[in-house]
């Protein structure tokens, strides 16, 4: 089998295109133009025409999924870890229903949850340590979360204000669901919700894990305020101003 075809899982040391390479620093640049170009252009389309480019991206992060749910047990390297019960696995679903449905509520989701998660698996990337550039799997990797990144961020082009308010709704869920993860992971040795080990490669909560082991979970509610801070001040910051 070609290496262009194998998981993480399956290829051999030695191979990974490192995180902060130029490959990786590519996707970052290829994100942030498509945020900016594609951002300008739905903030200046109707409602129909917005409702066109949210469902582009949907069907698009759909199809990037099915792509891996199709190659990985035609080629013999299905694991359980493919599951669609990672955050951002989850947030694949919360895209669809809010491309079907517009609900206000899965926006506010997809702002407080896919918004920072999709962000810091493209900053801190777990497949680069094992996976080349040239790899369907790491394009797979890098592509969905740069979607997922995509969409919330078209919200906002479009106007969505978001509302801390709605957090008491969206914490307790994702609690829940990440409650449930560890007796699924126990199960079937996998870490969804990177509740039992803080994951590969160099993000906070494997460094975390390096130096504090199992106590790194605590971690978790501290980096997700550091990041709702700031993204809940600063636009009530700026709507106040404004008015």
């Amino acid at each position: 089998m070609s290496d262009f075809w194998k998981t993480k899982f399956t290829i051999g040391d030695g191979l990974g295109m490192g995180s902060y390479s130029l490959g990786h620093f590519a996707w970052l640049a290829l994100m942030a133009a498509l945020i900016i170009l594609l951002g300008r252009k739905y903030r200046i389309e109707d409602g129909k025409g917005q409702k066109r480019i949210r469902w582009a991206v949907a069907g698009l992060i759909i199809l990037d999924e099915l792509a891996k749910d199709i190659v990985t047990p035609i080629t013999g390297q299905w694991e359980w870890e493919f599951l669609p019960l990672h955050l951002c696995s989850i947030s694949v679903f919360v895209v669809l229903f809010h491309a079907i449905t517009g609900n206000r509520f899965l926006e506010e989701y997809l702002y407080a949850i896919t918004l920072p998660t999709a962000c810091m698996a493209m900053v801190f990337p777990d497949w680069t340590g094992k996976l080349p550039f040239l790899n369907f799997m790491c394009f797979h990797s890098f592509s969905i979360h740069l979607l997922l990144v995509l969409y919330p961020c078209l919200l906002l082009f479009g106007g969505f204000k978001p509302s801390w308010k709605n957090l008491k709704f969206i914490i307790p869920a994702v609690l829940l669901a990440a409650f449930a993860m560890h007796f699924v992971n126990n199960l079937l040795e996998t870490n969804f919700f990177f509740v039992n080990g803080g994951g590969d490669g160099a993000n906070p909560l494997s460094l975390l894990e390096g130096y504090v082991g199992w106590w790194y979970l605590l971690a978790m509610p501290v980096i997700a305020a550091i990041c709702w801070i700031p993204m809940y001040v600063l636009p009530k910051m700026h709507n106040t101003k404004k008015s």
